[in-house]
């Protein structure tokens, strides 16, 4: 029974903070989407996403990107570079013309040496129309700035440190949804379309996701810039533990918050519900034990979560800086990655987002770090497997949201399977939001795996 209740614990965490694993971004979504388009291809061993590009992929990439793979194709190769293969040599051949790219000596273009961030986002900002040259629109050692501030960059689909071919596709699908320096189309794929570079049936299916993701990015970004917000919220789970049923679970939380936009660790949060976990019958000695309801009382200030829990109260540090630190660095751009939507599809008022798990385990993995919440987690894995949610727009703001998220925790060599949903309700904005705080505080402690 112990062993339960450990790996009941830990399932509780992943439910009420919504955490997950850490795993490397996969972009296979933005890949597949590429390759349908005719603008990325896989070889022999299929994407090869986990490896990094070769400067001749970067360069047959651009020519892509640009719209040029046929005019490239019809070119006669002249460049003065020796150490091309053939596959290689249109490509080269058109940038070399259009004085888009260089070689690495006189005689040498270096094929097959790594392609880093800096160099690929000044190639997505070259096929937008923007210009490195002298008194152009941005310097090559600040490349991957300028393309942050166009939006191509964001906080999930370029990794300067290791950079793979999952950071290639995820930027090259974030670019094609970005507005060409020229403003000749509404994105640069709408651009490719018109000068007959992807052909248009091929190309719907994502010009209606990113028509779709402006407008819901629109909604979401006000809601996001709300700092006042009241909201209902109601999750439910059921678990397996080791494939067999184990338990469920309802809460129900009216959560008050007045954000520091600037500032998160200075935001102040009050919530206060209700939790009811009901076992199976089948681990516990007797059917009253099998079920069990509990008030809960969570506070944030100053930089720390308060938790009351029946009698205990509890106090974890939380520090929002890196989460503050990603916010600040695409401030103005969006308020999600349009590379982390598998899909995204409209009726009325409502959008219906589909996210790929894979990213949005990375992204969130890197945020709880930067919250100090390894400790909570010592010893536990999550994984997020779906997550979809429907956004219903109201006065061209987010008003409710009901989630569906699929989980997987491990702990102690048990496997705990759940499936989780969330609604949530915005009651009320604005001052008429008032974050009531209890006076002791100063009597919740930190537990000692915390400190």
């Amino acid at each position: 029974m112990k062993n339960s209740l450990k790996a009941m614990t830990a399932g509780l965490v992943v439910a009420a903070a919504l955490t997950v694993s850490a795993a490397a971004a996969d972009f296979d979504h933005c890949a597949d989407a590429l390759n349908q388009m005719g603008l990325f291809q896989g070889g022999t061993s299929g994407y090869e996403l986990d490896r990094a590009p070769t400067r001749a992929e970067a360069a047959t990439m651009l020519v892509r990107m640009l719209g040029k793979e046929a005019d490239a194709k019809a070119l006669t190769y002249t460049a003065p570079f020796t150490d091309l293969e053939d596959w290689e040599k249109p490509y080269v051949q058109y940038l070399y013309d259009a004085k888009l790219t260089n070689g690495a000596t006189a005689t040498t273009f270096d094929p097959e040496s790594k392609c880093d961030a800096q160099m690929y986002s000044t190639f997505l900002l070259r096929a937008l129309g923007y210009s490195d040259a002298a008194e152009g629109d941005f310097t090559y050692d600040k490349a991957v700035d300028k393309a942050t501030e166009l939006g191509v960059v964001d906080m999930v689909n370029c990794d300067t440190k290791n950079f793979l071919r999952d950071n290639v596709v995820a930027m090259s699908y974030t670019a094609l949804s970005v507005e060409p320096k020229d403003k000749s189309a509404d994105t640069l794929l709408a651009k490719l379309v018109a000068d007959g570079a992807v052909d248009s049936a091929k190309a719907q299916p994502t010009l209606d996701l990113f028509k779709n993701f402006k407008e819901y990015e629109s909604a979401a970004t006000k809601q996001n810039d709300v700092s006042k917000m009241a909201m209902d919220m109601d999750m439910a789970m059921s678990a397996k533990l080791n494939g067999k049923d184990f338990m469920t679970m309802k809460s129900k939380m009216a959560i008050k918050a007045n954000m520091d936009l600037e500032d998160l660790n200075k935001s102040k949060m009050a919530m206060d519900g209700t939790m009811d976990i009901e076992m199976d019958k089948s681990l516990v000695e007797n059917e009253a034990d099998a079920k069990l309801s509990q008030d809960l009382k969570y506070y944030y200030t100053d930089g720390n979560m308060y938790m009351q829990l029946g009698e205990d109260k509890v106090k974890m540090p939380m520090d929002f800086s890196q989460a503050q630190a990603m916010i600040n660095s695409t401030k103005g751009v969006s308020s999600e990655p349009v590379s982390a939507i598998k899909a995204l599809t409209k009726s009325g008022d409502t959008y219906t987002v589909e996210y790929a798990p894979a990213v949005m385990n990375s992204m969130m993995d890197t945020m709880l770090k930067g919250m100090n919440m390894d400790a909570v987690m010592q010893g536990v894995t999550f994984k997020m497997d779906t997550f979809k949610m429907n956004a219903t727009v109201k006065d061209g703001m987010v008003s409710a949201m009901d989630m569906a998220m699929g989980m997987t925790a491990g702990a102690e060599g048990q496997a705990l399977d759940m499936d989780i949903t969330v609604k949530a309700n915005v009651t009320a904005t604005g001052d008429s939001v008032k974050v009531e705080l209890p006076a002791d505080l100063d009597t919740y402690t930190v537990p000692a795996a915390a400190e």
